[in-house]
C-alpha cells in the first residue's frame, strides 16, 4: 500500500503546476532553531538548522549549495568565495531512520553556519538540495541580516475608509544613528513581509519624510496590508484521538484524518479571535519524544464549504508546511455531490498551522477574496528588512531588521 501511495504522489507531481513545487516524496521542509519551524530571518552568524524527510525509506546522498541573491530574489553574481568561507556541494551527513512508524522515512538535518560553510555577508540566500544526479530538489529563501539600525514598528488601522475594517497599516522609523550613508534616499530600500509570506510582500518602500538620520514612513495607503484571518489548525499529536478539530480516525496502511467540515468565515460578518502560530507547523508524537523521527506521516483530508469558483481562479491550502506553495497538491477540487471543496494531504503527525486561499493561475492571489475574510484585529507577525546598496557595491546588504506584531494594532 505504502508504494501505491507513492506511486499516486508521483503521478500528483508531474502534471503541470503554477511553479516549482517540492517532489511528492519530500516532505515537512523547514527552517528551525529549537525544534520550531519559523520564518527563515537570522542576524548574520546566528545558527540555525534546516531539516526535510524523505518518504522513499532508503537513505541516499543530498548536497546543498547556498545562492546569493539581490533584494529582487534573482543571483547575485557574487563569487561563491565572496560570500561563503568554505566549499559547496558538501552532503549533509545528519541523518536519521524512522523509528516505529507505518511511513518509512529518513530525516535530514543540515545546521549553518558548520564547520565547512561560513556565510560571510548579509542579504537574501536560496538554500538548493541536489541530489546525487545533480538534479536540484528543494528550494528555500532564507535572509541573514546585520544589525547596524535600529527599526521601530506599529501597525495601525488603515485610514483608507473603504476598507477601515480589513487592512492593517504598517508605521516605520528607521534611525541609522551614526552611520554615514551615500544617497540614502536612493540606496536605501524596504521590504515589509507578513508572516514570512513573500507572494503579498511590500517592495521599493521609501521613506514619507526624513528627519536627520531617521527614515519614517506613516503612509495612508501605500503600506496597507490585507488582515486576512487567524490560520486555521489541527492537532493530531495523539494520532488515534478526536477532538474540536478532528472528526474521525480511521486506519489502513497509513492513518487517515479527517478534519471536521469548515464553512467559510467571512459568512459570519464578525471576527473571532484564536490563538495561532502565523502558519508554523511542529512535528509531534504525544506519546513518543521525538517528533523528528517518531512522529508518523497521515493521510488528512479536508472538506471546505465554498460556492463554486469561476474557472479561472482556483482553492488552495497553504502554510509553512508546504511553503505557501500553489502547486496541482495544494488545490482543492469542488465536489458537485456535496457542493464543496475537498482534497487529502499527507503530513507530519502533530500541530499545524494552515489556511485557504484563492489564487488566479498564474499564481496571483486573490487576498481580497479571502473565502475567511479580512478583519483588521488579526494578529499577525511583520518583518522590516532595510536594504542597503551603494553605486559601488555589488550586492544588496541588509542592515536592519524591524518586528511588529498586529495584536498590539492602535486607530
Amino acid at each position: 500500500m505504502k508504494k501505491n501511495i507513492l506511486l499516486i504522489l508521483l503521478y500528483l507531481s508531474i502534471i503541470p503546476v503554477f511553479a516549482a513545487s517540492d517532489p511528492y516524496y519530500i516532505k515537512s521542509v523547514s527552517f528551525n532553531q529549537g525544534n520550531e519551524s519559523l520564518i527563515p530571518i537570522f542576524r548574520l552568524n546566528e545558527s540555525f538548522q534546516f531539516s526535510f524527510d524523505d518518504l522513499t525509506g532508503t537513505e541516499t546522498d543530498y548536497y546543498y549549495k547556498i545562492v546569493h541573491c539581490n533584494r529582487n530574489w534573482k543571483p547575485s553574481g557574487l563569487n561563491v568565495t565572496e560570500y561563503i568561507k568554505g566549499v559547496q556541494d558538501i552532503r549533509i551527513a545528519n541523518t536519521e531512520t524512522s523509528f516505529n512508524t507505518f511511513q518509512a522515512f529518513i530525516h535530514y538535518k543540515l545546521t549553518l553556519p558548520n564547520k565547512n560553510t561560513t556565510i560571510l555577508l548579509s542579504g537574501n540566500y536560496l538554500l538548493e538540495i541536489y541530489n546525487v544526479d545533480n538534479e536540484k530538489v528543494i528550494q528555500r529563501k532564507f535572509v541573514l541580516y546585520e544589525d547596524l539600525t535600529s527599526v521601530a514598528m506599529e501597525i495601525k488601522k488603515t485610514r483608507d475608509l473603504k476598507v477601515t475594517n480589513s487592512k492593517q497599516n504598517v508605521y516605520m522609523t528607521i534611525d541609522f544613528g551614526s552611520m554615514q550613508l551615500q544617497n540614502p534616499k536612493q540606496n536605501v530600500n524596504v521590504v515589509v513581509v507578513q508572516n514570512g509570506q513573500w507572494y503579498n510582500a511590500l517592495n521599493n518602500l521609501k521613506p514619507q519624510y526624513i528627519v536627520g538620520n531617521q527614515f519614517v514612513y506613516k503612509y495612508d495607503e501605500e503600506s496597507n496590508f490585507w488582515a486576512g484571518n487567524e490560520f486555521l489548525y489541527f492537532d493530531n499529536s495523539d494520532i488515534k484521538q478526536v477532538n474540536n478539530t478532528i472528526e474521525k480516525v480511521t486506519r489502513n496502511d497509513l492513518f487517515e484524518v479527517f478534519l471536521r467540515e469548515k464553512y467559510p468565515l467571512k459568512d459570519r460578518n464578525y471576527y473571532t479571535y484564536y490563538q495561532d502560530v502565523n502558519g508554523a507547523f511542529k512535528s509531534r508524537n504525544a506519546l513518543q519524544t521525538n517528533g523528528d523521527t517518531e512522529a508518523d506521516y497521515v493521510w488528512v483530508y479536508f472538506k471546505y464549504h465554498l460556492d463554486k469558483l469561476p474557472n479561472d481562479e482556483k482553492l488552495h491550502i497553504v502554510g509553512m508546511f508546504n511553503d505557501y506553495q500553489l502547486s496541482n497538491e495544494s488545490e482543492l477540487k469542488f465536489d458537485e455531490t456535496s457542493q464543496s471543496y475537498k482534497t487529502a494531504l499527507l503530513l507530519k503527525q502533530g500541530f499545524t498551522n494552515y489556511k485557504y486561499i484563492i489564487a488566479k493561475d498564474d499564481g496571483t492571489v486573490l487576498e481580497e477574496l479571502n473565502p475567511d475574510g479580512n478583519y483588521f484585529e488579526t494578529e499577525n507577525q511583520y518583518n522590516a528588512l532595510v536594504y542597503y546598496k551603494t553605486d559601488s557595491d555589488r550586492y544588496d546588504r541588509i542592515i536592519g531588521l524591524g518586528k511588529a506584531d498586529s495584536k498590539l494594532i492602535t486607530n
